[in-house]
């Protein structure tokens, strides 16, 4: 998809936005404003690139840009800090290790290791950070990106605006069904299935389905209905 497409889309996003009443629709919305706001992001990094490549006259073979996913994050007053596991990125000069920030996101590029680019978006952030004292530094097999906050003292409980409208939202949905227990259980059983990893998955899962087959061996109970469908969250 062509970049003019992507802002199009973005400027769309955002009218709808404007529009939106319903909280569901405005995450919805949100979530999907930010995914095409990633996209652009990585283009523009993949063109900068080419440009750099091309004004350098390299003739190294094309390296193509790995988007990273995964990383930890900590905190304290005075800073966030995320850590990006890295092999042998240690061996890489400062200058191919670079962050772009903003004041409500952070953009990582790592240039060459290994004959590959590797680059980390993160957008949205819960909260404003200091731009001009935000810094990285280059560990063992790590990259650690010190986030300033703009307002020290301040508790992030996530890490992104994105994951704070999502976490309200499974909390509602756990919290609407206080006059129907069973329901309720249902309801944050499926949280824990979402939230966790696949050995978590597998014990829930199981563990429903044994319930399942107790309850139609014994007296049948109306109301149970919702953990069948944990493999379709």
């Amino acid at each position: 998809m062509s970049m003019e497409q992507l802002k199009s889309d973005v400027d769309e996003f955002a009218a709808l936005l404007e529009q939106a009443q319903s909280a569901r629709v405005k995450g919805v919305l949100t979530t999907g404003k930010a995914e095409v706001e990633r996209e652009i992001v990585n283009l523009e990094m993949k063109a900068r690139l080419a440009a750099e490549r091309q004004a350098s006259g390299s003739s190294e073979a094309k390296r193509y840009l790995h988007e990273l996913t995964d990383y930890g994050w900590d905190q304290s007053a005075k800073f966030v800090k995320l850590f990006i596991t890295l092999n042998g990125v240690q061996g890489c000069s400062e200058e191919a290790v670079t962050v772009n920030y903003t004041e409500t996101s952070l953009q990582l590029h790592v240039c060459d290791l290994s004959g590959k680019d590797f680059g980390l978006t993160v957008n949205n952030l819960l909260h404003a950070i200091d731009v001009d004292k935000s810094y990285r530094k280059i560990k063992t097999d790590m990259v650690a990106i010190y986030l300033k906050k703009a307002e020290e003292g301040v508790n992030w409980d996530v890490l992104t605006s994105i994951q704070k409208r999502l976490k309200q939202k499974q909390d509602t949905e756990l919290t609407k069904d206080t006059d129907n227990p069973e329901s309720a259980l249902v309801n944050m059983m499926k949280k824990m299935y979402n939230d966790g990893d696949s050995k978590t998955k597998q014990m829930i899962a199981k563990a429903w389905t044994e319930s399942q087959e107790k309850s139609r061996m014994g007296k049948e109970f109306g109301g149970a209905g919702g953990l069948d469908t944990l493999g379709d969250l």
